[in-house]
């Protein structure tokens, strides 16, 4: 009797479990998504990419959205929707109990501007990616100019180290000015104080500086760091003492030395 007894209590709990769980199912087919709330995570630093243009794209993708149920959107497709814009780094979509399908966006952040011989200007982000200009926002970047022949399909989501560029000394330029940027992007003092990069036709770095009469001679990419590192105890020791304008040229291509044009 007492097995009996038992049998029963679990038979009674499984059928509630069934019940709950077909109830909770039926619950959870008529929730729908009722708003689309967008977050750009890094909208302080950069606008490229606005809550609008994310809600467009997800309203135009063909798919049923707004007013539809919650379990027949594919929030996974619709991620790689979005990231397929150039602007977006990365989307995270999910739902929350408001009936709200929640999108939080991490736009590309570019290092610098290129204006190549040709007049075709695009940007380089973190990863080196080609992001073309907006006509929406200007990234304060610095602007690289002059002896760049490289052309690249701008808008193609792709990096300058996935394109079809021929290894000669011109086309290396392009990787130069990618990692020249990257370390100056490091830097709260050099990301302050290098506004331009302007290549010669010996396919040497020519900086201009934010503070200062001066161009800044950096020779080829080679022992950036050395050669930041010179130009930061100038700046330090000599240019506070004696003048920030009082020179044409700072030459740091040689090693272990420092050379400077007076004007």
């Amino acid at each position: 009797m007492k097995k009996l007894k038992i049998l029963l209590v679990w038979v009674g709990i499984v059928a509630y479990i069934v019940f709950a769980l077909g109830f909770v199912s039926g619950e959870y087919k008529k929730q729908v998504y009722t708003t689309i709330r967008v977050k750009i995570i890094d909208s302080l630093e950069n606008r490229f990419v606005t809550a609008e243009d994310v809600t467009e794209i997800l309203l135009d993708n063909g798919e049923k959205l707004l007013g539809y149920p919650q379990h027949t959107v594919n929030t996974h497709e619709l991620e790689k929707l979005l990231a397929e814009d150039s602007f977006i780094k990365s989307a995270r979509l999910y739902k929350t109990v408001d009936g709200a399908l929640n999108a939080d966006i991490v736009q590309r952040k570019p290092i610098l501007r290129i204006i190549n011989r040709t007049g075709q200007s695009y940007y380089l982000d973190r990863e080196g990616m080609i992001l073309p200009l907006s006509p929406n926002f200007t990234s304060r970047v610095p602007v690289a100019n002059g002896y760049i022949s490289e052309p690249f399909n701008v808008g193609s989501k792709r990096s300058i180290f996935e394109a079809d560029v021929p290894e000669t000394k011109r086309n290396e330029v392009i990787y130069d000015l990618y990692a020249l940027a990257s370390f100056i992007e490091s830097s709260n003092l050099w990301r302050a104080q290098i506004t331009q990069v302007y290549v010669n036709n010996k396919y040497e770095f020519e900086l201009i500086p934010r503070v200062g009469a001066h161009i800044i001679l950096l020779g080829d990419a080679s022992n950036v760091e050395m050669k930041f590192r010179k130009l930061e105890a100038l700046y330090r020791y000599g240019l506070n003492n004696n003048g920030w304008n009082n020179y044409e040229i700072i030459n740091l291509k040689y090693e272990n030395q420092v050379v400077c044009t007076k004007r």
